[in-house]
């Protein structure tokens, strides 16, 4: 069976960093996947439209499925409840789980502006859109499950991501 775990939220609530702590687990416990973080597929500019994203990610996680990969875990900021079907159905799994993770905008505003480099001319659309989606991401139907990563480690909500991949018959 395939299997996926999309981790959505805005941008700087954690998810390349605990997207890098589950697959640390997974792998010390010799469990098989994919992890990819979606932005990736799409780096240059202007940004892809996250509908181009999600084709993108389907094709690269099938090459994944035919090289025998059962379980992926995929990082991606989505905006709508249509992008996260999108998304779920790029995973070509029939079990998903779908974990936002959240935190307050000043926090992902601070985190942001520490990250990005200053010469960078999209910084502020970012950290300004960032403070929306704080507000948005968590609201968006079809999300099984929050977690605020406020003062919490990444390898603290990658135990609770992997207790509930667990609990749900991902892993």
């Amino acid at each position: 069976m395939i299997c996926a775990l999309v981790l959505t939220g805005a941008p700087g609530a954690g998810k390349s960093s605990i997207l890098d702590a589950l697959t640390t687990l997974l792998e010390l416990e010799g469990i098989e996947h994919g992890a990819i973080e979606s932005e990736e597929l799409a780096r240059g500019f202007p940004p892809l439209e996250n509908a181009v994203l999600a084709e993108e990610l389907s094709r690269a996680l099938e090459l994944q499925r035919r090289a025998g990969r059962r379980l992926f875990l995929v990082a991606f900021t989505a905006e709508t409840a249509d992008e996260l079907r999108a998304v779920a159905r790029a995973t070509g799994a029939e079990r998903v789980l779908i974990a936002c993770l959240s935190a307050p905008a000043d926090l992902l505003a601070a985190r942001l502006q520490a990250r990005e480099p200053d010469r960078w001319p999209g910084k502020a659309a970012l950290i300004s859109h960032a403070r929306e989606l704080a507000v948005l991401a968590p609201q968006l139907a079809g999300i099984d499950i929050t977690i605020e990563t406020h003062g919490a480690t990444p390898q603290a909500v990658a135990r609770q991501l992997h207790a509930a991949m667990r609990e749900r018959g991902l892993i």
